[in-house]
């Protein structure tokens, strides 16, 4: 990885394919053990290479696009499960081709009536359910409470009647829960646990008695994973299918970042250095901590790492280092990069797209 990085000349996002392999491979091991079915969220790694080893050890895929669609379909083995939840609805009739397991997501009537025949109807509950899972840039209502913005949410009554309507429009089909966190993630399995208990408490509110729960997203800060998953498999009943769709934690370990030092200068009460690699275009939904050596003793300077773009926080992150390490054209390397900055890799201004290595 090391001789990779020195090799890049221009901002470069650089995956370690085997730590890649080893993730999903123990995510397909804790989900076995505790009996649930693993899914891979197409859009948090949007590289065939991370598609085909999703599709050899886990159950099959989350996608929320007919172009993620599209892309899964060239890796999938026969029989596997598609999770559809795509607010567009664009995704819904293309996953009609579809000739494994299918679950589609819906929060209307709309979406339910036009989910292929086949297909499985997951009811999108809001994750805001339980009252305590503020939904950071989501709706913020008159009381100054976020929500989130997918899934049923309303009062008592009317949320009993809102399922009892998507249940009556899903007709003899199979139906489960949906249930996606978002943007705050969990530390521990009880949070999932809370938010499936009260979804599924309002569905028995409402007489629905679903055969599943998808506990969506947001495993990635679930410190030991494989005791999360044990735990919320004890907690609901054991006749109740669990799925789970990880996946920025697919990257973990395996992913770095680096960029060329554009301008090196001092400030008033630290070093700056402006670099290559952009927080903004190439960094996306990933916390970079930068590798380095610590400094010596008396010789180590709070430095600004920021990014080439005008845009006011396109900021990487404060460090202190031995300035001399970053002068101009010297590089800078982060980990800490997630999938998704593949995802989001783009220009702007005139800046270019970062490459993309795979090792």
């Amino acid at each position: 990885m090391a001789a990779a990085l020195e090799r890049c000349t221009r901002p470069s996002l650089v995956f370690d394919l085997a730590r890649l392999d080893a993730n999903v491979a123990a995510l397909a091991d804790a989900a076995t053990r505790a009996g649930l079915t693993p899914l891979f969220a197409a859009k948090a790694f949007p590289h065939p290479a991370v598609h085909a080893m999703a599709a050899a050890r886990l159950a099959g895929f989350d996608v929320a696009s007919p172009a993620e669609l599209a892309q899964v379909i060239e890796v999938a083995r026969p029989g596997q499960l598609l999770s559809v939840a795509d607010p567009s609805g664009r995704a819904i009739a293309a996953a009609a081709r579809w000739t494994g397991r299918l679950l589609i997501s819906c929060d209307t009537v709309a979406q339910v009536e036009a989910a292929p025949r086949h297909a499985e109807v997951a009811l999108r509950i809001s994750a805001s359910i339980t009252g305590a899972d503020p939904a950071i840039g989501a709706i913020l209502d008159g009381s100054g409470h976020r929500r989130s913005r997918f899934g049923v949410d309303v009062d008592r009554d009317a949320l009993r009647r809102a399922i009892g309507e998507l249940a009556r429009a899903a007709g003899p089909r199979p139906i489960g829960l949906h249930v996606h966190h978002g943007a705050v993630a969990a530390t521990s399995g009880d949070r999932f646990i809370a938010t499936a208990r009260a979804a599924l408490a309002a569905a028995a509110d409402a007489g629905v008695e679903p055969r599943f729960i998808d506990l969506g997203g947001a495993w990635h800060a679930v410190a030991d994973l494989p005791g999360a998953l044990a735990a919320i498999r004890a907690a609901l009943p054991a006749s109740l299918e669990l799925l789970f769709e990880p996946g920025r934690l697919f990257a973990a370990g395996a992913g770095f970042a680096c960029g060329r030092v554009a301008v090196a200068r001092a400030l008033g009460d630290r070093e700056l250095r402006v670099i290559e690699l952009s927080r903004s275009c190439h960094l996306r939904w990933s916390q970079p901590q930068l590798v380095a050596p610590p400094p010596r003793t008396g010789a180590g300077c709070p430095t600004l790492f920021v990014g080439p773009t005008c845009y006011e926080d396109d900021a990487l992150g404060e460090w202190t280092v031995e300035p001399a390490r970053y002068v101009a054209g010297a590089q800078a390397v982060f980990r800490n990069i997630t999938g998704y900055a593949v995802a989001w890799n783009t220009g702007f201004g005139g800046l270019a797209p970062a490459d993309v290595v795979m090792v």
